[in-house]
Order: C-alpha cells, then sequence, then structure tokens
C-alpha cells in the first residue's frame, strides 16, 4: 500500500441533499491530504497557505539541527527533534545551494517518522508528509508526520564528481570535466537530478568533439 495512501471521507457515501453534498465535499477537501508531489521551496515560499494541510515532499538530509527556543513553538526539545533539509530541487554542486539548506523540520521521538530518520546521513533523500502546524514571525514550524528512504539517491559521490566537473569546465579541461561527469551519473539518481547532469555533460562532449 502507498505510504502516502488515505481514504476520502466516508461521508460522501451516504444519502444527502445538494447542500449537504457540497458541505460533505468541502470538509472532505480541508482534511484530505494532498497527493501530488510538492516542491518544498514553492511549500517554504508560502507556507501560511498550506497551514494544517499534509503536503508530500522528497527532500535531501543535510543534518541534525541545533537547539531552538521552545517558547516559541509546540516543539518542545523534549518530545521532538529538529534536523535541516535541502530542497530536492536544490542542485548541491552548486555553493549557493550547498550552503542554503531549504528548512528547519521536527519530527515527533518515538514515531514511526523518527525511527526512520534518526540514523539518516548527510545527503540520504526521503520522502516525507509535512504538516505546516504553526506561522510566527515570518517563520514557519513544520512536522514529519510520515517518512520513507527513497530508492533513488543523490549520494555525496555524486555532489563531489559534480563539483570537480564544474571547476574542470571552468578551467577548460573539457575531457576531465566529462569524465567526472560519467562517474557522477553512476549511481541510481533521481530522474530531475540525472536530466540535469545529462544536459551539463551532453555539452561538455560537443567541445571535446569539436576539438578533436
Amino acid at each position: 500500500m502507498d505510504l502516502f495512501a488515505l481514504p476520502l471521507a466516508l461521508t460522501l457515501l451516504a444519502p444527502s441533499t445538494p447542500a449537504e453534498h457540497i458541505a460533505a465535499a468541502e470538509a472532505c477537501a480541508r482534511v484530505a491530504p494532498r497527493t501530488e508531489w510538492y516542491a518544498l521551496g514553492a511549500l517554504m515560499d508560502a507556507p501560511e497557505l498550506s497551514l494544517g494541510d499534509p503536503v508530500r515532499v522528497r527532500v535531501q538530509f543535510r543534518s541534525e539541527a541545533e537547539a531552538w527556543d521552545p517558547l516559541l513553538t509546540r516543539f518542545d526539545p523534549a518530545q521532538y527533534r529538529a534536523f535541516e533539509v535541502w530542497a530536492d530541487e536544490q542542485w548541491l554542486w552548486i555553493e549557493e545551494e550547498y550552503t542554503a539548506p531549504a528548512a528547519r523540520l521536527f519530527v515527533r521521538r518515538g514515531s514511526s517518522a523518527e525511527a526512520v530518520l534518526w540514523s539518516a546521513r548527510p545527503h540520504d533523500r526521503f520522502a516525507l508528509r509535512l504538516v505546516v502546524r504553526e506561522f510566527q514571525g515570518g517563520s514557519p514550524w513544520i512536522e514529519v508526520t510520515e517518512a520513507a528512504w527513497t530508492a533513488e539517491q543523490t549520494p555525496e559521490g555524486t555532489v563531489l564528481h559534480a563539483i570537480r566537473a564544474l571547476d574542470l569546465i571552468e578551467r577548460e579541461a573539457w575531457a576531465l570535466a566529462a569524465s567526472e561527469l560519467e562517474r557522477a551519473l553512476e549511481p541510481r539518481l533521481p530522474g530531475h537530478v540525472r536530466r540535469e547532469l545529462e544536459q551539463i555533460l551532453e555539452s561538455v562532449g560537443e567541445v571535446v568533439d569539436e576539438q578533436r
């Protein structure tokens, strides 16, 4: 069963008047989780629009977060852990992206989600269900309610090879850059990551062919 699949409200199946039917549908829409995948960056741009609504995102783990002021939020450090993540759409071989994690998330200690995340390492990729619990002072406070490790990953090795490739491109060492990109593409990567690196490799390959 899909980790994130949840049934719709059964009230829609009961006999009702048109007005009752519409009211039930609107209530269901408010509580039913969004089934499509969201970009974490888009969620962080306007988190107040998703307040209380479960959303699904894919993220890359960065690190466990430092202590926070429990007076600002419901997330008591005794009951929750916090960690920082990169958005799935961030290219971590670009320094500005690497140094700017997209969000700080919270997970309840002892929950099934924490059991998945507690041993996470940098660059591990996860599918998460999130709920924006609060929005205070312009900052969202977001809880992870479900988590699953994904088969497609962008490992640290891929990031390092891509960084080296970009450096070699800057130095116009095209053949060496192509070799680094080929190594970066070896793992089972997420589709969007593979497409991005393949496009860079294609451009580099065209230069190599011209130089022959």
